[in-house]
Order: structure tokens, then sequence, then C-alpha cells
């Protein structure tokens, strides 16, 4: 007995002696950050994110109050997004009985609305990491989940890395082993036929308007969906019309890798926003296939607006900010008899109800995609 310990431990030293042959070694500085060390690094690694945030957490527990600490995380979160930022979340669905309704948490929806991506984990595996890569470069790993207990009480192991070769390989590990494959693709519905202009209430371009109320909130998703069922409105000869959920979550540019349940979900739960918070839709929901819509759109005086403006593609690759700007560029000589161009970028903040720093990103947006021209040439 006394000679198989002693052969144990010589191997036990051998082998921590010789790299493992079939482990991947990559270079990296290391450094702690366990305990209390965590959230501050977690929230200097995201706010100096250049290019990527992806989080892949077991759990995370949100809160409404500004105070939480998950919370500032999470607002972290939503303002890279807002700055440009990919900022990926992958949620895991397989806790505490937990399902696809998690991806309707206000967080989740908070960051989706600031055009990050929240992506179902596989609701038949369990995902246990608590993992944070930044730039494709910094990696923060370790045993904390995004909970008041981990971030303020438990003792917690985490450990940052400088590692680019790690944090690419982990990222592939992340995708293929976390992600619902594609479902096949589907034919869309035929799209109804929308005239050249569109009328729309001029309230929602004034100050504190519903576009302005959008951007301010981070509201995307609901400013996109809003325009799209007037082009809807447009194209049907009743005031409610039937809504084919499908066609619109392709039209919002919702993620292909998400279920049809979860698209559709999504779409309803933006459309009960429309309605709950600013009384533009009532809804009905068919148990088969579409909703049924009608538009309650303020009684106030309308704006003509081209309707190649708000056209989904239009929509999708250009934020809330820039689509505001856009449309109110081409109306405001129309309602005010003022054009844009005359306002100085502190004035036309103003107006807009918005910052400045949202409305400068918002021209650096549209001069990157050419827009700038059609929105008039804003000095």
């Amino acid at each position: 007995m006394i000679a198989a310990v002693f052969l144990l431990g010589v191997q036990a030293v051998a082998w921590a002696e010789t790299p493992a042959a079939d482990l991947l070694w990559s270079p990296a500085q290391v450094a702690d950050a366990s305990d209390r060390a965590y959230e501050p690094t977690a929230i200097r690694l995201i706010d100096a994110a250049a290019s990527s945030v992806v989080l892949a957490m077991y759990h995370i527990q949100d809160s409404q109050d500004p105070r939480h600490p998950v919370n500032r995380l999470l607002n972290d979160l939503v303002e890279a997004a807002r700055r440009g930022v990919a900022v990926e979340v992958y949620l895991n669905l397989v806790f505490a009985g937990r399902d696809e309704r998690g991806l309707r948490a206000p967080w989740a929806a908070r960051l989706r609305d600031a055009g990050a991506r929240v992506w179902p984990m596989s609701e038949r595996r369990r995902w246990h990491g608590k993992l944070l890569i930044v730039d494709e470069r910094y990696i923060l790993e370790g045993s904390a989940n995004w909970s008041v207990a981990a971030l303020k009480a438990n003792g917690e192991s985490n450990t940052l890395m400088d590692a680019p070769a790690l944090a690419r390989q982990k990222l592939a590990h992340l995708r293929d082993w976390g992600v619902p494959r594609p479902t096949p693709p589907r034919v869309p519905a035929p799209r109804p036929t929308v005239p050249d202009t569109l009328s729309v209430p001029a309230a929602w371009l004034a100050r504190g308007g519903f576009f302005s109320r959008g951007v301010t909130r981070g509201d995307e998703r609901g400013m996109d969906l809003a325009l799209l069922l007037v082009r809807h409105r447009a194209a049907e000869t009743s005031s409610e019309f039937p809504l084919d959920l499908d066609t619109v979550s392709d039209e919002l540019g919702l993620s292909d890798v998400w279920s049809r349940t979860h698209r559709r979900q999504e779409v309803l739960q933006v459309l009960r926003r429309l309605a709950r918070r600013h009384g533009l839709v009532t809804v009905r929901v068919n148990r088969t296939r579409d909703a049924w819509v009608r538009l309650a759109l303020p009684e106030t005086p309308t704006v003509t607006l081209p309707a190649v403006l708000t056209t989904p593609e239009v929509l999708t690759r250009q934020s809330a900010a820039a689509t505001y700007l856009v449309l109110l560029t081409d109306a405001l000589p129309r309602i005010e008899g003022v054009a844009v161009s005359t306002f100085t970028a502190n004035a036309l903040s103003a107006r807009m109800g918005i910052t400045p720093k949202t409305l400068r990103r918002a021209r650096r947006e549209l001069e990157r995609s050419g827009e700038l021209e059609r929105s008039g040439g804003i000095e």
C-alpha cells in the first residue's frame, strides 16, 4: 500500500510538471478580482468596451431599485449598447423552473430596446458559467452570479484575464454550446402595398411627444413597431386589421436563432407596451397565427411623410434617434415653417427633447450611412 501511494504521488508530480497534451494553452496576464473586487472590475470593463461585450451568466437577479448592484451592471450594458458596442447576453433557461418567459423579464427588455441581443440558451441544457468577455480580449470569470449575495456578501473567487486567444476560444465554445440552432427558413407572408406617403400625428414629432419619449427611454423597438403599424394601416381598408406576427418579427429584425414562439411573443410584448404606456393600439390575439390590431392615433393635426423613410430595412439599420431626426427634418418645414438646418445643435436637441450627446450620435450615424443629405445636412 505504501508503494502504491508513493507511485500515485510520483504520477501526480509528473503530471503537474508536464502540461496536459489535450489542452490548448494560451498566454495571459491575470489578476485576482474576488469578493468585492468583482463589481468595480466588471463596471470598468463594460464602460471601457470599444467593440463588444458578451455576458453568459447562470443567474441574473434584477431590481428596479437604481441602487441595486445588478441594476447598475445592467444599466452599464444598456449604455454600452446605446453607444454602439455589440452587446450579447446569453440567458440560462434551466434555472428554478425558468423557461422562455425569462426572456421577457424587464431587464432583458431594456437590453433589447437598447439594441443588445439576448440569446435564449437551450431549455434542455444548463449553463452554469459566470462569464464576461469584453472586446474579445478581457475575460472576467469565476463563481459570482449577478446577484446581491454574490456581489455584496458571499465569498467569491473570480479572475480577470487579458488573454485574446483564450477569449476567442471561450466565445466559440459558448456560441456552439448555448445558442439554439436556427429553425428552417420560413416563407414570409407578402407585404401589404403601402402608399407613397404616410400620415402620422404631428404630436409624435413634438418635444416630449411619442418619438421624443421613445428615444429618451431607449424604446427602439416600440418606435419601429409604431411606424410599421402606420404602414400596415395605410395598406388596409378597415381601422382594425390582421397582423401576421411572423412577418412583423421579420420586419423588426428579430434574431433568426430565436424560436418562432419567442419571436411572436416578443412582438406581442411590444404591442402591449404600446397599448399600456401610450394608448396607441388595442390588440386581440388569435390562437392560430395573427393578432388583430386597431390603431388609436391621437386626434391632432397630422403630417405627411414619405413612406420610404419608414421601410423595415431603414428602421432596422438605424437607431430610433436617427429615425426621429430624419422624420423631423422632412416634416418641420410643414409643421413650423422652418428648416432643421437653421437650428444650432443645442437648440435642435432642446426642440427634439433629447440630449445633445444623443443628437450627436444620431448625426454621426446618418453621416456614416449616407442619410445625412436626406436629413437636410444639419449644421
